[in-house]
């Protein structure tokens, strides 16, 4: 539901998005995309009901999910909402993500201060060898 809402929805249809960045893929996982200063962050807060059945005569459990309301909201980060790398701070700062995950995502959202998007392609350009000739 999150990736269509996003896809879908609120990018094509409310905010008209509908190429890629070049040299990115329209979705994909953060190591395959391009290095960005930043990405928005999406969550999903659904009120939810389930009921169980245990069923003594042949051992069976049944459960029913029972989704009242569904919203989308801007995920909330470390420092900032509605940033992924702050998300994954905020994560990794209460142990549900892990350290080297959240440097791996720094490669990828670099931030916005000057010089970072570049130094992070042009390092990113040496893995492959080519280098900028002054």
């Amino acid at each position: 539901n999150l990736l269509f809402y996003v896809s879908m929805y609120d990018h094509m249809t409310q905010r008209g998005y509908v190429r890629n960045i070049p040299g990115s893929p329209m979705c994909a996982c953060a190591e395959n995309m391009a290095v960005v200063t930043r990405a928005d962050c999406t969550q999903v807060q659904v009120d939810e009901k389930v009921t169980f059945r245990w069923t003594v005569a042949d051992s069976s459990l049944e459960a029913v999910v029972y989704i009242d309301d569904i919203d989308y909201n801007a995920c909330t980060g470390l420092d900032a909402n509605n940033n992924l790398l702050e998300r994954a701070r905020k994560l990794e700062d209460i142990g549900a993500l892990g350290e080297k995950k959240v440097t791996a995502i720094e490669e990828i959202l670099v931030g916005s201060t000057a010089g970072k998007c570049n130094a992070a392609i042009e390092t990113f350009l040496g893995t492959k060898n080519v280098s900028r000739i002054a």
